[in-house]
């Protein structure tokens, strides 16, 4: 059968069962022994099949002095981790990452905005195009950051698409999920605001940071640097430090860099080293440090450099890399972060991510708990998720909303009340 709720758009289908809940240190009554069957050893939940109304059957059993709660054990709205995105397969830093934990929970919060700082991005991608808001090219002054043919292509080659940077970087953090195209990124129903700022004078790079300012970034990716060791321009760390604090509505925008692909050491006033940055090195599927990688103290974290994304055009690009590569995956986590738990400031949100890093056992943290590549450790996805909802590890302040969405599950053995207040069923206090 199928129960109505003013709350919800459609109907939810409900076994011929009640779900019944008993109080803390009661006696299973003896009706319940017969009726129904134990959800665990320690007799705290019930399923009892019905014949007839199973909403009149919750009432009678949550009449009983014992019972805590009773509600018809409905299915409740999912979210799939079985994407119907052709390429999800080939992702193999999701999986080694555990993502379809942190997807079950949400895709992300369609409000929410991740401003993405790069070359050009192909706006009209079909993976990405449903979630592109406020786009702006500071290089060209316009409001169109997308990659013109010809451009930055070998010389003679007028026609294809090679600026394909921004467009990966923009893959790896928002492509759309179950739209039957390409890939999954890690915030899949965040939204986007590509800015292309890559080439040109430093005006262009502060201009980027205000632009995302102005217009609510939450998470901002930089998938880029300096060529070589500078300070930072004056003008650029004040408005870093600016985003920082003042972004997200006053919580604080996470600011993420990527830390080069160099092969060096990185200097202490560097761009990745600045306040409020958040700097990422890049790791490969065995979880080794790459190659490439920059260095030093300014790392704190390493992420897996995500190889298969989108290119322009409205294709796929499986062989992307580098840091630039490792740095989406964290600012895409730090806005699944956000869509989870919207109160978490940006320092919360970047402790959060620190205090539940994967500390690879082959090599040696320094005592407080560094290392010079993989920083306070590798991300992990699971463990922080199991961090927000209180689990081991520690707990969050903040009751952290979870959205549900997409496909249909079995049988959900929680509360109804809690869930879509029910006023058919009266919980007993």
């Amino acid at each position: 059968m199928y129960l109505l709720f003013p709350e919800l758009d459609a109907p939810l289908r409900s076994d011929d069962a009640v779900l019944v809940s008993l109080r803390p240190g009661v006696r299973p009554p003896a009706r319940l022994r017969r009726e129904g069957r134990p959800l665990g050893a320690a007799e705290r939940h019930w399923r009892v099949p019905v014949e007839g109304n199973v909403v009149a059957a919750a009432l009678d059993w949550a009449a009983d002095d014992a019972v805590l709660d009773a509600i018809p054990d409905v299915w409740l709205p999912k979210v799939s981790t079985a994407f119907d995105d052709p390429d999800r397969g080939a992702q193999w830093y999701l999986d080694s990452l555990g993502m379809d934990e942190l997807y079950a929970e949400t895709l992300g919060d369609p409000e929410l905005r991740v401003a993405v700082l790069d070359s050009a991005t192909d706006i009209t991608h079909p993976d990405l195009a449903a979630g592109i808001v406020d786009p702006l090219d500071v290089v060209d002054g316009d409001d169109d950051p997308s990659p013109l043919p010809g451009q930055d292509c070998p010389a003679g080659d007028e026609t294809s698409l090679c600026d394909s940077h921004g467009t990966s970087v923009s893959g790896i953090v928002g492509a759309r999920a179950n739209n039957a195209t390409n890939i999954v990124g890690m915030c899949p129903e965040c939204l986007l605001i590509p800015i292309r700022m890559i080439g040109g004078p430093a005006s262009n790079d502060v201009e980027a940071f205000e632009h995302a300012l102005d217009h609510g970034a939450a998470v901002l990716n930089n998938s880029w640097g300096y060529t070589t060791a500078i300070p930072t321009p004056t003008a650029l760390a004040e408005v870093i430090a600016r985003v920082s604090a003042e972004g997200n509505g006053g919580q604080g925008a996470v600011i993420v860099f990527a830390a080069g692909n160099d092969d060096r050491k990185l200097s202490n006033f560097e761009l990745q080293n600045e306040p409020g940055v958040f700097c990422v090195s890049a790791t490969d599927r065995y979880h080794l440090p790459t190659a490439y990688t920059n260095r030093g103290a300014s790392v704190d974290v390493s992420a897996p450099s995500a190889t298969v994304t989108l290119a322009p055009g409205g294709g796929l690009n499986p062989t992307f890399g580098g840091t630039s590569a490792a740095a989406p995956v964290v600012a895409g986590l730090a806005a699944w972060m956000l869509s989870y738990d919207p109160t978490l400031t940006a320092p919360e949100v970047t402790d959060l991510i620190l205090e539940t890093t994967w500390k690879n056992p082959t090599v040696s943290f320094d005592e407080d708990g560094h290392h010079e590549i993989y920083g306070y450790g590798e991300i992990d996805p699971p463990a922080l998720l199991a961090r927000l909802q209180g689990g081991p590890g520690g707990d969050t302040s903040s009751g952290a909303p979870k959205t549900c969405g997409c496909a249909v599950g079995g049988p959900a053995p929680v509360g109804m009340l809690a869930l879509v207040g029910l006023l058919l069923l009266r919980r007993r206090t």
